[in-house]
C-alpha cells in the first residue's frame, strides 16, 4: 500500500523511516513514494511530524521510499548546492 509524502516546505525535509531507522532527506518541492509490503493493522502507516522530521511507522514491518516514477530514492542527508 503506498503514500506520497511531499516536502512543501522551503528546507529540507527528513523522513525518517521506522521500525528501520533510515532517513530520507527531500528537498523543498519534492516527493516521494512510501510503499509498505505484506501485512499491516488497521492502517500501514502511522505519522509522526515534529519541526523539519516527519517519521513514517510501517506497521507491516517492511516498507520501500522511492521517487514518483517507482526508483529507489536515496537514502541519507543529501548536499543542497
Amino acid at each position: 500500500m503506498p503514500t506520497l509524502v511531499q516536502n512543501s516546505g522551503t528546507e529540507q525535509l527528513q523522513l525518517w523511516l521506522e521500525p528501520f531507522g533510515q532517513d530520507y532527506w527531500l528537498m523543498p518541492g519534492e516527493t516521494v513514494c512510501v510503499t509498505s509490503y505484506g501485512t499491516c493493522n488497521d492502517q500501514p502507516f502511522t505519522t509522526v511530524h515534529e519541526a523539519g522530521c516527519l517519521t513514517v511507522w510501517a506497521t507491516s514491518w517492511f516498507a520501500t521510499v522511492s521517487d514518483r516514477d517507482g526508483n529507489e530514492f536515496p537514502p541519507g542527508r543529501r548536499d543542497t548546492a
